[in-house]
């Protein structure tokens, strides 16, 4: 499964046209990514890396990353990469850059609190990456994880299925192509109706999930419901 990382910067302009930047720190990158609470924040994981790290990043896509249980996981949070080669230089920059620092992650909850912090050979872990993801999940939903990822699951299944009928099923167009039969035709363009009435059923069954998993009432403004 493929985890979309928003990239990130870890700074900020200073002064006006022809100043330069200075480095922020993830916290308070984060805390300017989201100044105040509102209903349709989420729980952010921020991952910070040596993107020349070639060894390092297939290690993470393939021990992580790839990972079904966590891809599912990460679809209800924010996901942001920052490469700590493009910070500003100075102390903050030398500090992240750190060989026993990287790659690291943060995990922050709706609130833009940060809830944990794993840095260098535990972050290579599935099983730290998961635990703290876990915490930040319990921490932000009501819905318990496991419960979203079974749902969540059972929707990858159908979309499976139908993907794989309608691969049959242009192999079969393809066929009629260079074979027209009036009749086959209107069969396949009956079937390949059902199938698009089956992915929508499915998109809109996979939206009810998400809409379910709602934040915990101490993420809400006063007064308002939880809404994407």
């Amino acid at each position: 499964m493929q985890v979309n990382w928003t990239p990130l910067r870890l700074a900020e302009k200073t002064g006006g046209a022809g100043y330069g930047e200075t480095a922020l720190s993830v916290e308070d990158r984060i805390k300017a990514e989201f100044p105040e609470l509102k209903a349709n924040n989420k729980p952010s994981v921020v991952w910070l890396c040596d993107i020349s790290d070639d060894k390092t990043m297939k290690k993470l896509d393939g021990t992580i990353f790839r990972n079904e249980n966590v891809g599912l996981a990460l679809k209800r949070f924010n996901c942001y990469r920052v490469n700590v080669l493009d910070m500003p230089e100075g102390k903050l920059k030398d500090k992240y850059m750190h060989k026993k620092r990287l790659p690291a992650f943060y995990f922050f909850d709706p609130a833009a609190k940060p809830v944990a912090k794993i840095e260098g050979r535990r972050a290579k872990s599935l099983s730290s990456f998961s635990r703290y993801m876990e915490k930040l999940w319990t921490a932000s939903f009501t819905m318990k994880l496991k419960d979203y990822q079974k749902k969540m699951k059972d929707i990858l299944d159908r979309y499976d299925k139908v993907e794989g009928r309608q691969i049959v099923l242009d192999k079969e167009k393809a066929r009629l192509e260079k074979r027209p039969n009036p009749a086959k035709k209107r069969k396949l363009e009956a079937q390949e109706a059902k199938l698009r009435a089956q992915k929508k059923k499915i998109e809109e069954d996979e939206q009810a999930i998400f809409d379910a998993c709602t934040l915990r009432p101490e993420f809400l403004p006063h007064g308002d419901q939880n809404a994407e």
